[in-house]
């Protein structure tokens, strides 16, 4: 087992020839339709350098890789928390990000990583080619630990399915538009991510950000899933596909979901309807103890992770309503308790094949 060196996220702009489910090239982008391996992990993870298959999340001295990865030479990708709880011998967090910290709500992220890849847009990630829906999926397994030994008293009512707490997922996000398509598991359930993260405010005003948990099917520690995110760009719709299964979908992206039960983070913001260029496809480990609890009808959240105004609104009443914490001050036995994730891959897929033969794939 190693623990992978910390680097800035870097971006690849190099022109190869499409493949078929094979060993994936640096730059796979085009109109011509592809399916390819983008990673099998048979020969080790590489997130080292320019050329290396994947990249860390990396925000000024932030970097997304407390973990410790393991590969096996018949492929599959293994990362476990990358500290230890002193009591249970368990893995365990060690990175957070505190309150005073600009990035704050970066606390969110334990150990995250991208396909090294640039779109023709310039942008990370693979080019969403209108009339072909483009597709990143995976074969992943996860769990938590640590969970019940959290801080927030009545506030949880159930650690093994809080996904605040620990939780291991699949991000497909636009770094243009900060979109973000996601799969997630705790110990009990799976679920649909759909966000739009505040980060691009300075640039782009002040657009609608926000974050639904949607639970779309039920699980144990032990099973593994085959996760499909895919986006039709020329139609505007994203589609969570579950075990071969459509589970959810999103045709007006940028707009919050019409029902609030599921809607856990409400940044405020305009809603507008965004369609993405090009989307990145990642893996990682995270907690998000700044939201509520999805479907539990509050909006409390557990941590304030930042206390950048007009971040947080209650996410059942909404703006101009603010949100609040168990923890207003995020002490730092609040973000970091002794809980940990692991996660395992199989392989990651990407594809950008014809609308009309998204179901044969």
């Amino acid at each position: 087992m190693r623990r992978p060196r910390r680097r800035a996220a870097s971006l690849l702009a190099v022109t190869a020839v499409m493949a078929t489910l094979t060993a994936a090239p640096a730059h796979a982008t085009g109109p011509a339709p592809y399916r390819l391996v983008w990673d099998d992990f048979a020969h080790g993870f590489d997130a080292e350098g320019p050329g290396a298959r994947w990249s860390y999340l990396a925000l000024g001295s932030f970097v997304g890789d407390d973990g410790v990865v393991s590969t096996s030479p018949r492929g599959g990708l293994r990362v476990v928390a990358g500290g230890v709880n002193p009591t249970t011998g368990e893995p365990a967090f060690t990175g957070t990000v505190p309150q005073d910290d600009p990035a704050g709500a970066l606390d969110h992220v334990k150990w995250l990583a991208y396909a090294n890849h640039t779109a023709s847009t310039g942008y990370q990630g693979f080019d969403a080619v209108p009339g072909q829906e483009l597709a990143c999926e995976t074969w992943m397994s996860g769990r938590t630990h640590g969970t019940a030994a959290h801080p927030f008293g009545d506030a949880v009512t159930n650690p093994r399915d809080d996904l605040r707490l620990a939780s291991v997922g699949m991000p497909v996000q636009d770094v243009e538009t900060d979109v973000v398509f996601d799969f997630f598991l705790s110990d009990e359930r799976v679920y649909a991510f759909y966000e739009r993260l505040p980060h691009l405010r300075g640039s782009l005003g002040d657009y609608a950000a926000f974050l639904h948990v949607v639970p779309v099917a039920r699980r144990s520690p032990t099973d593994r899933h085959h996760f499909k995110i895919a986006y039709d760009r020329a139609a505007g719709v994203a589609r969570w596909v579950l075990d071969g299964r459509e589970v959810f979908r999103v045709d007006r992206i940028g707009h919050r979901l019409p029902d609030r039960a599921h809607l856990v983070l409400d940044h405020g913001g305009v809603e507008e309807t965004v369609r993405p260029r090009q989307l990145s496809c990642g893996m990682g480990m995270f907690t998000i103890l700044d939201a509520a609890a999805p479907g539990s009808g509050s909006g409390d959240g557990l941590v304030r992770l930042t206390t950048a105004p007009d971040h947080y609104f209650d996410p059942v009443l909404g703006a101009p309503t603010p949100q609040v914490f168990r923890d207003e001050a995020s002490l730092p036995g609040s973000r970091l308790f002794g809980q940990g994730a692991e996660m395992g891959v199989r392989r990651y897929v990407v594809s950008s094949l014809p609308v009309r033969d998204r179901d044969a794939s």
